[in-house]
């Protein structure tokens, strides 16, 4: 549950600190008190997006801090383990946001992203204002609302995986139908470009070899010439070549080797490089003498050269790239040729899938049913005592069986009457904000009883209603507040007397600044402000027995 809230410069809020208890916990104050800026801070604290205008005036800067005891809350305590948040028992949640824009996300001390704060923040608490009650007009949510109370999660899951794995069988099959199509077709031109391939008969690192040998033809002359002068060099100029000189060198040492015996390694090292020359002479010999360098040659490595290049060109790949191009087309051809037994396959497969999706979504279909038959009965109670008497909630059915989709066999709506005589009509053609708001509180209500919601925010839940009806508002909020805990913003005198806890929010105003406070009440305390809420600011003895009466 939330257990605390600590908000910082933020708007009119100077430094607040708010300490909640389990139960029904009331917030009532004066109109412009700031009492919604305390439902605001908690949605800017758990990523909502942010208004320019938050920080209070002078400031660099706001803060806003929520603390969560997830003890209870095993969902809430897995997400932050999962996510490497993990505190045990607490949950932290701090936001900071600056002057020059720039805002900072942390959980339990470890910085988070606001798009990743959104998921965890469904698991802690459910925000529910007048913009709430207006998605429960979509059929979507309304859907969703159902689910939801029926704990179709798991049936959900398994039925998205049945509907996912039947559409991938399907789209296979519509390519592959398509490619049926133009079977004859693209194997007459696949098994020509294949062929065109093959005739080529082109060899491992061909491509390459024969670039560099047009390369050494194209400067075959020079490449002579500098070949010839290197093996006159090493070997054939009888008096300068480097073996003569060498030989030379050693043959001068041989005649002072014997009184100077220390010349004998130096010796070796110069026999040593004249047979690395003389080997390197004949290496050049051999190279030199190899060398193909006939015109015909190098005409033909040019049109060899020209053949490649103009195939790469036509299958827009490069020369070195044509091997897997041959690879390539021989798979596409095997895949063509054996297109009419994998369509037997996958159309097989698509019977059992549909089968499976099938026998899933009647599942689902059969526990909606049973849902919306105990939901009619208990939204049609609650809206009897909540000031619609007459009225009637129906949850209605339309299938579309001849449609598969990712949700089951049907759409849902919901319909309602709110007076006798009345037809049935979709919610939106027929109750008013004030009607929507209740009917969105007893499903909330309904929904808690069947999942783990640990904490609800109500901001004005009881607009457009009053006496009884206002009265009955605050007992289902009550009763709510034990199985959750429920924080209210309330107007209603009625309603704040059935709080566990009530609050106060004040304004103080001065020449230069405006600040709002929030202060808990004692039980003479909460008898003066009810009195307040009944009469206004002029406060009588009838009013005070009034309110007294009211917390009774």
């Amino acid at each position: 549950m939330l257990t605390d809230i600590y908000i910082e410069n933020y708007t009119v809020v100077d430094r607040l600190h708010l300490n909640l208890d389990s139960g029904f916990s009331v917030l009532s104050g004066e109109t412009g008190a700031g009492k919604s800026i305390i439902v605001d801070a908690i949605s800017l604290a758990l990523g909502a997006r942010l208004d320019t205008k938050i920080i209070r005036k002078q400031e660099s800067r706001c803060t806003v801090t929520l603390c969560f005891d997830v003890s209870t809350i095993p969902l809430a305590r897995e997400w932050l383990e999962q996510h490497g948040f993990d505190d045990h028992q607490e949950c932290i949640i701090s936001r900071v946001h600056q002057s020059d824009h720039r805002s900072k996300i942390t959980i339990n001390g470890k910085p988070c992203p606001s798009t990743l704060l959104r998921e965890l923040a469904p698991l802690l608490l459910i925000i529910h204002g007048q913009h709430q009650s207006q998605t429960l007009l979509q059929r979507e949510q309304q859907q969703t609302y159902v689910d939801s109370y029926g704990k179709h999660h798991h049936l959900l899951q398994l039925l998205q995986h049945n509907y996912a794995e039947w559409r991938k069988n399907q789209t296979e099959r519509e390519h592959l139908k398509f490619q049926t199509e133009q079977r004859d077709e693209q194997l007459n031109l696949l098994n020509y470009q294949w062929q065109e391939l093959e005739a080529l008969n082109l060899q491992p690192n061909e491509w390459q070899e024969l670039h560099e040998e047009h390369q050494q033809l194209h400067h075959a002359k020079q490449l002579i010439y500098n070949l010839n002068q290197a093996i006159d060099v090493t070997i054939e100029n009888e008096k300068t070549s480097t073996t003569h000189l060498l030989q030379y060198a050693i043959d001068q040492l041989q005649l002072s080797h014997k009184n100077n015996p220390q010349l004998k390694s130096i010796i070796e090292l110069l026999n040593t490089a004249a047979i690395h020359v003389q080997e390197a002479a004949d290496e050049l010999i051999h190279y030199r003498d190899a060398l193909d360098l006939s015109p015909e040659r190098l005409h033909y490595i040019e049109q060899r050269l020209t053949q490649i290049h103009d195939l790469a060109r036509k299958h827009h790949v490069g020369p070195e790239e044509l091997p897997d191009v041959i690879q390539s087309l021989q798979h596409r051809i095997e895949q063509l040729n054996s297109s009419e037994e994998r369509m037997m396959a996958l159309e097989k497969q698509s019977q059992q899938l549909l089968s499976f999706y099938q026998h899933t979504a009647n599942k689902l279909s059969q526990s909606r049913r049973r849902t919306a038959t105990e939901i009619n009965k208990k939204i049609t109670h609650y809206m009897q005592n909540l000031g619609m008497h007459g009225g009637e909630f129906e949850i209605k059915f339309d299938p579309h069986a001849e449609l598969i989709t990712a949700y089951g066999f049907e759409k849902i709506s919901f319909l309602v009457k709110t007076n006798p005589g009345q037809p049935l009509l979709p919610l939106a053609k027929v109750v008013s904000g004030g009607e929507l708001s209740r009917i969105s509180l007893a499903l909330q209500t309904i929904i808690s009883e069947k999942e783990n919601i640990p904490t609800f925010i109500f901001d004005e839940v009881d607009v457009g209603i009053g006496g009884q009806t206002a009265e009955i508002v605050g007992k289902l909020l009550q009763s709510l507040g034990k199985q959750a805990q429920v924080l209210c913003i309330t107007h209603l005198p009625q309603v704040a007397a059935q709080g566990h806890h009530h609050f106060k929010v004040n304004k103080f105003s001065t020449k230069n600044s405006t600040t709002t406070t929030i202060e808990p009440l004692t039980r003479e305390q909460r008898v003066h402000e009810i009195a307040r809420m009944l009469s206004g600011s002029k406060i009588t003895p009838q009013t005070l027995q009034h309110a007294e009466a009211l917390l009774t």
